[in-house]
């Protein structure tokens, strides 16, 4: 499914415009914050704390939703099949299989089926960040040159 210019408000995932100003109000909120400091909201007039541990998502989130980047929050002790790991990473199920077979990503099986754990997914995703960026620059820039 593609989303045509204004389709964008039909889809759920994609945070609305104000969404997004309220999550840049918050990370200016958040920004003198350091890990140490309680932090607390204040519901219908009860001030509920903030797990320390839940800090970082939190501005992890802000920052993501004022981008206008659609998130979603994932146990990273869930494990997911092979197809799932496939489309996470967006990649074929048999490039993902051969990480699997090289010991890259771990997996369990279940039967005859791969269940790999969403934190490998994660960390993955996150090692591969840079050389994606680099290849994306370099392919830009071949795109510049005319090639």
């Amino acid at each position: 499914m593609t989303l045509e210019d204004g389709d964008h408000m039909n889809d759920p995932s994609i945070p609305p415009d104000i969404d997004a100003e309220a999550a840049r109000k918050m990370l200016l909120a958040l920004a003198p914050l350091d890990a140490s400091r309680k932090l607390s909201l204040t519901i219908e007039d009860q001030e509920v704390p903030v797990p320390l541990s839940l800090v970082p998502v939190l501005i992890k989130a802000a920052e993501l939703i004022s981008e206008g980047h659609p998130i979603d929050v994932v146990a990273t002790d869930n494990e997911v099949s092979a197809q799932e790991a496939a489309e996470f990473l967006k990649v074929s199920r048999p490039y993902l299989l051969n990480l699997v077979k090289k010991g890259i990503l771990p997996c369990r099986m279940v039967g005859a089926h791969h269940r790999i754990p969403m934190g490998a997914l994660i960390a993955y995703k996150h090692d591969q960040a840079p050389r994606r960026r680099s290849l994306e620059a370099l392919s830009a820039e071949t795109q510049d040159l005319g090639h």
